[in-house]
């Protein structure tokens, strides 16, 4: 191999080491702007995971008395919550009354 051959070997040898470094410094800019994204949706999620703790309670959580209480309890509300938790129940509206009835019995027998 003479000296011309070397040199142009050399010169194609740096020219695929600046392409590399430029591909190189491509994707670590690529890795910052994700990990730039990847912090800004941790303090997003920081920041919903906040307001859903200290939100109010919905309108169907209000009426829904904890307790023993069950005569104030309305059974079509009770259905709605059921469906909306479980789409496939086969419980209609007087099924609802049923139980909420004798639940109403069981806790006024145990009091």
């Amino acid at each position: 191999m003479g000296f011309e051959t070397l040199r142009r070997s050399l010169g194609r040898s740096d020219g695929l080491v600046r392409l590399r470094n430029q591909e190189v410094s491509a994707l670590k800019s690529r890795l910052a702007l994700r990990d730039e994204t990847i912090a800004e949706l941790g303090e997003q999620i920081d920041r919903l995971e906040s307001e859903l703790a200290s939100r109010e309670p919905t309108q169907s959580e209000k009426s829904t008395p904890t307790g023993t209480d069950l005569s104030k309890v309305e059974a079509a509300d009770l259905l709605n919550q059921l469906k909306a938790e479980r789409k496939k129940s086969r419980m209609d509206l007087g099924d609802m009354e049923t139980l909420l009835r004798l639940l109403v019995n069981a806790s006024e027998s145990n009091s």
